[in-house]
This record gives C-alpha cells, sequence and structure tokens, in this order.
C-alpha cells in the first residue's frame, strides 16, 4: 500500500519533470516542501487539460467517484489494487478515462519487526522526483465539488519486498504521455504500463518513530534512524 509520502521537490523542478507550462501551475504555497502527506489532504496531481497539454491541479487523496452519493467514501479509497482497478465500480471509470500523475520524492512504509514495525522511507536511487500511477475524478453534490485521487499498487519486488507486501506504482517517465492520453482506454493497453514500473530503482532506509504522527511534516521525518 502507500499511506504517506513526500513532495519537497521545488516547483520548477516539477514543472520540468512533468512538462507543465507555467501558466498552468497551481498557486505557489500549494506546493511548499512537504515531508509527511496523508490521507484527506490536497495533493498535487499532473492531468491532462481541455487544451491538449498538462496541468498541475489539487485533488484531495482518497478518491470519491462522481455517482457517489457521499462526499466521503465509506471505505478507504486512497489506494487502488492494480489487480481489481479496471473493474471495481469506485474506479473502473477513472482507470479508463482520469487517469494521472502523482508527484513524489518518496514514501513511506512500516516494516513488521516481532511485535512492532519500523518506519522506512524509500525514494528513486538518484533521489530525484517521479510519479505516482493515479486516477483522479470530480464530485458534485450539495456540498462544493471537488477533485479527489487514488494511486495505484501492485505487489511488491526489488526492495520493497523486503519491507511490504505491497507498493505504489511508479511509473517511467517515458510511459507519462500514453499514461495520461484519454484515447487510451483499453485494459490491455494501460496494463503494460504499470508493469513497466521503476521498482528495480529504488533505495531505502529505516526512519525513526518521529513520522508515525501526521501531525510531523518537516525534514526531519526522512531523517535516516
Amino acid at each position: 500500500m502507500c499511506g504517506r509520502f513526500s513532495l519537497h521537490t521545488p516547483e520548477a523542478d516539477i514543472r520540468a519533470a512533468f512538462g507543465v507550462e507555467p501558466s498552468m501551475s497551481v498557486p505557489a504555497d500549494q506546493l511548499q516542501p512537504r515531508y509527511n502527506i496523508t490521507p484527506s489532504q490536497d495533493i498535487a496531481v499532473v492531468r491532462s487539460s481541455s487544451g491538449g497539454g498538462r496541468e498541475l491541479a489539487m485533488a484531495r487523496w482518497g478518491l470519491v467517484p462522481g455517482w457517489s452519493q457521499q462526499a466521503r467514501p465509506k471505505f478507504s479509497t486512497i489506494n487502488a489494487r492494480m489487480e481489481s482497478v479496471a473493474e471495481k465500480p469506485t474506479y473502473r471509470a477513472a482507470f479508463r478515462r482520469r487517469r494521472c500523475l502523482i508527484p513524489a520524492d518518496g514514501f513511506y512504509e512500516w516494516q513488521l519487526a516481532g511485535d512492532h514495525k519500523i518506519p522506512h522511507y524509500i525514494q528513486l536511487q538518484d533521489e530525484s522526483v517521479f510519479a505516482f500511477a493515479g486516477l483522479w475524478d470530480h464530485w458534485q453534490g450539495e456540498q462544493p465539488g471537488f477533485d479527489s485521487c487514488a494511486i495505484i499498487t501492485l505487489p511488491a519486488s526489488g526492495v520493497m519486498a523486503t519491507i511490504h507486501s505491497r507498493m505504489p506504482a511508479i511509473l517511467a517517465a517515458a510511459d507519462y504521455n500514453a499514461w495520461l492520453d484519454r484515447g487510451l482506454a483499453d485494459k490491455s493497453e494501460i496494463m503494460p504500463l504499470l508493469e513497466h514500473n521503476l521498482s528495480g530503482e529504488l533505495q531505502a532506509y529505516a526512519v525513526s518513530n518521529y513520522v508515525n504522527s501526521p501531525k510531523h511534516t518537516g525534514a526531519r521525518c526522512i531523517e535516516p534512524r
């Protein structure tokens, strides 16, 4: 699974990595360094814009499908399992037409060690920004409408397999265009993008229990244990 991550890469570098025009950016205060992003918070997503390019937007982490009668789901929707994402009613429409990139530069997972869990910080070996494979949707009801999103997860491999059984799908940069292509809707064409992931390029190290509290959001969260 993926329940915490970081994004402290400067906005200019995020725009460059994902090909987003400066004019298509969210307000600067929305992209301040964040070292402990948690579910239900608004997070940055990159998606296709109506003009044909890419836009940065903010979306609540925890997908609420547009057809939902409630503004909050009855169960956790922060993650969508690769094995069922194309069929589950909550995700299948977004999987076909509303895929997005979710920028991150690291994420956390807890490794079971006896009767306790040790948090680990996982990042690319070059420590650069990357993209989780994401889905988004728009909800509109009696309350003000909002966008929301989910991160797709898959069976762990590489270094992640020693920490947890699941991991987020991290897309290869060469697959960004295809992932964002609204015209690509066939499961047989989309799934290979998830399988062609960067799991072999990750590194991990243990961090302190300081990160366990959602109230802790500073750089201390990623300091080695």
